[in-house]
């Protein structure tokens, strides 16, 4: 019943902002089709009223909000001057709207009364989009803590393990939730109610933790025993050791125990992005649940390639999604199981299965229409996302060649293509059935476009790509069910909406609750001035860079890229600029360590999303306690090694070019 209660209101807070979006998009095409109707249409907003019958002393007013937007369009006032002087009776406009109030159709009245009741709606909704968020956040963070989901180094092994984990979280929800407390007075409106929402929340949340406490997975005497303290240390949360570290800097250092929250509060700031991150391992969630996955490597499987080729390929393709989704950890989380399963259907090792899963987001960042870089052109007016865009897809290039020699390099087998009996029919009976889906989805997503009258970008993509999904979902459904009616299978598997919200929060708690922490963080680097350590002439634009980099990665390690970047913007990149280094060389280089960052121990956040949502696949394989140290760690070189090459070329390449060439 719990189960269920939580998936149907993690499903609701995900549908609130494609309804709120959705009505944005519907409004601003209403506002456009009624321009192109009534000509005048911004002088009839101006008369109608709501109701038709409704006296004259409360016909609608048009709001400030409404005539930008008319503007904006080009439906509002034209006349391209002011009155000047004091005017001794009704103007001219005033007199010609009096005249068109008393001319209005039914038709129009029942428009523009219509129009104006979604304005009004979109517009108060607007202010509630933080409130939204946070209980999104708080929602799939109960999810994630029933499920023990939370995103650590390693997972509990023991009783042990799992009570130090549990009481970590307390500590950390406490900290947070006495923070919240002390911030409320300091906040009034919708603010202090999102004070209220936290501390609430994470009461739940600690309660969870003691439910948890009562009803452990390992009873005493289960599991691998005989633990190190250090073993049982990396099992507590990564959002958890921030919680504790920011409550230690804040509570006893500043003596500002609301200092945590201020921070904390910084994501209501940027609502709508960590909302589109939901909304984002949400649509990976379901497609993971169609069979598009499998179809698409039941083209490639017909010709055999070798796995360690096909890993390349699986990687290249995934960079795509990221270029929408603006981060690799929200595509790992979202389509690392699919991307994990398939690999080693068709073959791949486990180890370099895990390699490509990891790695899915991290060359992609750089394409357009990411979202990421969008944010780094709109902090930095020295650079423009053309320009970013432009050398996004060299780098893209470079880090796929890179990717294409190492795993060349060290292959275990030959790649040598041996294609089975009639290869090109399987792969054309496969595209035939893929090419369905494709054909669906391109009609799904143009069909919502046109409807709307907008764009698919970064901004929509968000919103259109769930309700694209969820079509797909069902029409998978039925196909699938014909297919295995027609194969004399039985078609057991049925759509269920509360599985997919029930998994997608369990990722979604983990992932928010992280960057929450994330952010809190990126406040105690700055209050403590730790940067400003760093001299602001460091030499020459060659040293400047290798400190930086190593700098940048550092900052890749411990923090989501959204903070990184505004961090970044007011920190690093001044010391890269009065260094001689060229912005767009920065910045392609900023973006490509923390990627690198994402890959690299102690933390590397992108194996450990990987391994959170491939955890039940995993198996342990006692054969690579006999072989070398590359084969062990195979999941982690191999991306290092590549993010490293493309990040020195990436960094030093230009520097290099500019001294040696003139």
């Amino acid at each position: 019943m719990w189960r269920k209660i939580v998936s149907w209101a993690v499903l609701f807070f995900l549908f609130v902002p494609l309804v709120q979006s959705g009505s944005q998009l519907v409004q601003a095409r209403l506002l456009g089709l009624g321009g192109s109707i009534w000509p005048n249409y911004a002088m009839i907003r101006n008369v109608c009223v709501v109701d038709p019958n409704a006296e004259a002393d409360t016909k609608a007013e048009v709001s400030q909000a409404d005539m930008d937007a008319l503007d904006d369009i080009g439906l509002g006032d034209t006349t391209g001057g002011k009155n000047v002087g004091v005017p001794t009776g009704p103007t001219e406009t005033q007199l010609e709207l009096e005249k068109l109030a008393g001319s209005l159709t039914t038709g129009q009245k029942l428009y523009c009364g219509f129009e104006r009741r979604l304005s009004w709606l979109t517009i108060s909704a607007i202010d509630y989009i933080p409130m939204t968020m946070v209980v999104l956040l708080l929602v799939a963070g109960t999810v994630s803590t029933t499920r023990r989901y939370h995103i650590a180094l390693r997972n509990p092994e023991n009783s042990k393990e799992e009570k130090i984990t549990e009481w970590s979280q307390i500590i950390a929800n406490s900290i947070i939730m006495v923070s919240a407390a002390f911030m409320y007075p300091l906040q009034k409106g919708v603010e202090a109610q999102i004070q209220v929402l936290w501390v609430l929340g994470l009461i739940l949340l600690a309660g969870l933790n003691f439910y948890n406490l009562k009803n452990p997975l390992f009873k005493n005497g289960e599991g691998k025993q005989n633990t190190k303290l250090s073993n049982a240390l990396l099992c507590v949360p990564l959002y958890a050791w921030m919680s504790i570290i920011c409550g230690l800097y804040f509570f006893l250092l500043e003596h500002h125990p609301a200092g945590l929250a201020i921070y904390l509060q910084k994501l209501t700031a940027h609502a709508s992005l960590y909302i589109q991150i939901g909304l984002y391992v949400w649509t990976g969630i379901l497609l993971r649940d169609t069979s598009l996955g499998r179809r698409f490597f039941d083209l490639l499987n017909p010709w055999k390639f070798p796995s360690e080729l096909m890993a390349v390929i699986v990687v290249v393709v995934a960079a795509l999604p990221t270029a929408y989704s603006g981060a690799s950890g929200i595509v790992v989380l979202a389509l690392g199981a699919t991307i994990f399963k398939e690999l080693r259907r068709a073959g791949a090792s486990q180890e370099r299965a895990l390699a490509a899963t990891a790695m899915s987001g991290s060359l992609g960042v750089v394409l357009p229409p990411c979202l990421l870089v969008v944010i780094v052109a709109s902090l930095n007016l020295e650079v423009t996302t053309d320009e970013l865009f432009y050398w996004g897809w060299r780098v893209f290039a470079l880090s796929t060649t890179f990717f294409l020699i190492v795993s060349w390099f060290s292959r275990t087998e030959s790649w040598k293509i041996r294609p089975e009996q009639d290869a090109l029919g399987k792969s054309l009976k496969a595209l035939k059935s893929f090419s369905v889906y494709l054909v669906i989805s391109v009609a799904i997503v143009l069909t919502i476009v046109l409807a709307l009258g907008t764009h698919f970008d970064e901004r929509t993509a968000p919103y259109i790509l769930p309700i694209a999904m969820l079509a797909l979902l069902f029409i998978d459904y039925r196909i699938s069910k014909k297919e295995k009616l027609e194969n004399g299978e039985t078609h057991t598997e049925e759509v269920e909406l509360a599985r997919t919200s029930y998994d997608a929060g369990s990722h979604l708690g983990a992932l928010l609750l992280l960057m929450g922490m994330s952010a809190s963080m990126g406040g105690v680097f700055e209050r403590s001035e730790v940067i400003n350590l760093f001299p602001t002439h460091l030499g020459s634009p060659l040293s400047a860079m290798l400190i930086l980099t190593f700098a940048l990665v550092i900052i890749g390690m411990l923090m989501d890229p959204y903070g990184a970047v505004i961090l970044v913007s007011v920190t690093l990149y001044p010391i890269a600029k009065a260094n001689g280094i060229h912005p767009l060389n920065f910045w392609m280089t900023a973006l490509v360590s923390f990627e690198l960052g994402y890959l690299t121990p102690p933390v590397a956040l992108n194996h450990l999303l990987t391994k959170h949502v491939v955890r039940e696949q995993l198996i342990e394989d006692k054969s690579l306690e006999t072989k070398g140290f590359f084969a062990r760690h195979e999941h982690i070189v191999i991306p290092i090694i590549v993010l490293t090459l493309t990040l020195l070329v990436t960094a030093f390449g230009p520097i290099l070019y500019s001294k040696y060439s003139g």
